[in-house]
């Protein structure tokens, strides 16, 4: 009889950890899991159990196994306990060993009933070890895989219904997911939706003992972001643009500091990003010159004019260190803005003059590529409107580009020297709407935010009385001076590009 009951265990094959003998669900079972995460086997292997006399699924095949009967060893036949005994059926593997436990463990129990299946695997070596220091073949793969793969594993719970009693203490205190991110940081309460707003500053209103206003700014200085967070959620109204003696405000301390934290605080409190000291630095420039990428970024998105100058004429372009190491990136970001490269500073000279004097030539390429191709989509767009009717023969001053979102009035200065002028010819101002996304693009038609041109104190008339986009220009020799009125978009994404040529007709 005992030998009977051995033979169906190998034939049905032993119950997994859920207590079920359905294979294919077990499959599902652990595929799952592998999915989230490498799974611990148990210190012990439950016993084998008599087999119910239900049906059980075999992998590969489906094969109902009659029932069992209390009828004598007997009345059973012989050949077919020798078929049963002796070729018992192989079960496939599906990329990985779902019960080769269970299968060590039904040879051992037919072997030694009363071994422990786990025994057989140990080395002889480990024999002597404590229980919790044993280690098998499995667990050094394992081990081995968790090294190799450079991902954050999830712990994942054992359904405990057939756990052995020793386990269920050490299952239980991992029944929680738990994030391991390689460091002590316990993230079990933050989940997406806390950690946004935490960095937007809503994940709670707390509130302090209000500081003074001199605290405040040490603490914005300092970059002490809860005490600022605590100070700005009290009930005391502070003045966000306060300036020190220098005219520094605290804008300016977060942008001059890289604080983004705090920087995104004070934003949200409604700080004037556009705040200029006496000599008229911004807080843009500020993070320019140290090269805070994240920060210069945060001050363009929240609405910080990129072509602002100061008393001297220099602008964020101008400020940026090139002798640094990624300012290059700083650059590219404040070219896609629509930062003007052809800005004169009181000096007379330019972006590109200060790439030079440090000899940083991957700026100096970036400058001069993003000037090449403003060039390129202003004369290409010229030729499409005028279906090539009309000649570019030299430009009268270099572009200009200017952010719709930074005010209605455009200025600048030109210097014109006067050249005899082929019959046919003459000047044209043109003022194209662009836009700097993929790539970028212009046109000289549809809705047009130009209201009048001021030469010298006279007005330019348009050659179309439909459109605004393209002027009669009447430069005098020397220096002139040219002014736009232009609608008001603070939130316009679109930029200007500003050039005059000398045009012929064909």
């Amino acid at each position: 009889m005992k030998e009977e009951e051995v033979v169906k265990e190998e034939a049905l094959g032993q119950k997994d950890a859920t207590g079920s003998t359905n294979l294919f669900e077990k499959f599902l079972l652990h595929c799952e899991a592998k999915d989230r995460a490498p799974r611990r086997l148990p210190l012990h292997q439950p016993p084998a159990e008599k087999s119910s006399g239900k049906p059980s699924k075999l992998i590969g095949k489906i094969e109902k196994i009659p029932k069992t009967t209390k009828d004598s060893p007997a009345q059973k036949s012989e050949p077919e306990k020798t078929k049963q005994t002796d070729a018992p059926r192989p079960i496939p593997s599906h990329g990985f060993s779902l019960d080769s436990d269970e299968r060590e463990g039904g040879e051992a129990a037919k072997s030694r009933p009363a071994e422990d299946p786990r025994e057989r695997k140990e080395r002889p070596d480990e024999s002597q070890r404590p229980g919790w220091d044993r280690r098998t073949p499995t667990d050094d793969r394992r081990k081995k895989r968790e090294d190799s793969e450079p991902r954050l594993f999830m712990a994942c719970d054992d359904s405990q219904e057939t756990q052995h009693p020793a386990d269920s203490a050490d299952k239980s205190e991992k029944g929680q997911a738990t994030l391991s991110l390689g460091m002590d940081l316990n993230l079990d309460w933050m989940t997406l939706d806390d950690f946004q707003k935490h960095l937007t500053g809503e994940d709670e209103i707390l509130s302090g003992p209000p500081l003074s206003p001199g605290e405040l700014r040490d603490a914005v200085k300092s970059g002490d972001y809860m005490a600022v967070k605590l100070a700005l959620n009290s009930k005391e109204d502070y003045n966000l643009d306060q300036e020190d003696v220098s005219g520094m405000s605290l804008s300016m301390l977060a942008a001059a500091g890289g604080q983004d934290d705090i920087l995104r605080l004070l934003i949200k409190k409604g700080v004037r990003v556009n705040a200029r000291q006496k000599n008229g630095t911004t807080a843009l420039m500020h993070a320019a010159e140290k090269n805070f990428l994240t920060t210069v970024a945060i001050l363009l998105e929240a609405g910080s004019y990129v072509n602002a100058q100061t008393l001297g004429g220099e602008t964020a372009l101008m400020k940026v260190r090139h002798a640094r190491r990624g300012n290059a990136e700083v650059v590219r970001l404040l070219l896609e803005y629509g930062a003007d490269c052809n800005i004169l500073s009181k000096h007379k000279t330019t972006a590109m003059h200060f790439a030079k004097l440090s000899n940083n030539l991957m700026v100096c390429d970036l400058i001069k590529d993003h000037i090449s191709m403003l060039s390129s989509v202003a004369e290409d767009t010229i030729r499409a409107y005028f279906e090539s009717r009309l000649v570019l023969l030299e430009p009268v001053f270099p572009l200009a580009c200017h952010r719709l979102c930074e005010g209605p009035d455009f200025s600048m200065e030109f210097g014109f020297k006067s050249q005899p002028q082929p019959e046919g010819s003459g000047i044209l101002l043109f003022i194209f709407h662009a836009n700097f996304l993929n790539e970028i693009t212009a046109r000289l038609c549809g809705p047009c935010s130009v209201h009048a041109v001021v030469l010298n104190d006279k007005f330019q008339l348009p050659i179309f009385l439909d459109s605004h986009f393209i002027y009669s220009f009447s430069p005098v020799p020397g220096i002139n001076r040219l002014f736009i009125r232009l609608a008001e978009a603070p939130t316009a994404k679109v930029k200007l590009l500003i050039c005059a040529y000398r045009v012929q007709l064909q």
